[in-house]
């Protein structure tokens, strides 16, 4: 009885976290260049039940086989999904977005200097601190194409397709741009991303400034995929439920006796 139990708990665990997984998503919907991620769920191998001969005899074999069963499911990894959000228009200057070739492999991303490590996002929505040095969303410096941090001279500057930032008619440098093939090197930091695998190469992508990535999460799935998830749980917690009061009864029984 209590093996029913336990199989329905295991279930309740993975749905909880990919409710937590789902509610991240819905909640940096609007957060440029945001990846959504899914929940991957495994089964646990399932057990072979077989018929066996009385074991008081100290002598119990296989009379036969009865049939798997089945030991429940549990979250095995989270998954990133690169695919390109929508781009949107927002002539803000601070805006850049990485626009890569039809063949392109991987993933485009900013290199950003946080702390004592680089770090990588697709988060194209910047600004520039007092200093005039170009920040990511998250603060960091964004760098340049030599990986060093992008100070400007003015707060007005232009960035060519070719990464190019010109201000007040001077060469600043070039703006970092990466290619991460192999995706799953990816290590998840906040929204950014370090990288653990081999150092990523330049991208030969342009970058067009005044343009932004949204998110790519989809709302509506994302939604429906939250309700089912809900109903998933609530039925493995009536569940619980049923073999709690099955277990309660029986204790009670058992003190009658």
């Amino acid at each position: 009885m209590l093996r029913g139990l336990y199989t329905a708990a295991g279930a309740m665990n993975a749905l909880q976290r990919q409710q937590e997984i789902l509610s991240n998503n819905l909640g940096n919907v609007r957060t440029p260049g945001f990846k959504a991620s899914d929940g991957v769920v495994r089964s646990f191998p399932e057990m072979l039940l077989a018929q066996v001969s009385n074991p008081d005899n100290g002598k119990s074999r296989v009379k036969g086989e009865v049939g798997t069963l089945s030991m429940g499911v549990y979250l095995q990894e989270t998954m990133p999904r690169f695919s390109a959000g929508s781009i949107t228009e927002s002539g803000s200057p601070t805006d850049l977005y990485l626009k890569a070739p039809t063949d392109f492999t991987g993933a485009p991303m900013f290199a950003v200097e946080q702390g004592e490590e680089t770090l990588y996002t697709t988060n194209g929505r910047f600004s520039i601190d007092e200093a005039l040095f170009l920040r990511s969303a998250d603060g960091g410096y964004i760098l340049s194409d030599e990986g060093e941090r992008i100070q400007l001279p003015s707060s007005e500057f232009q960035v060519g397709k070719d990464g190019v930032i010109t201000s007040l008619g001077q060469n600043v440098g070039t703006l970092g741009a990466y290619q991460i093939d192999d995706l799953t090197t990816l290590e998840q930091v906040g929204n950014d991303w370090r990288v653990t695998g081999d150092a990523p190469a330049p991208a030969q992508v342009e970058v067009l400034q005044g343009f932004i990535e949204e998110a790519n999460v989809n709302l509506d799935q994302t939604m429906a995929d939250l309700m089912m998830t809900y109903r998933q749980f609530e039925a493995n917690q009536k569940v619980v439920q049923a073999y709690d009061k099955s277990a309660e009864r029986a204790i009670e029984i058992a003190r009658i006796r």
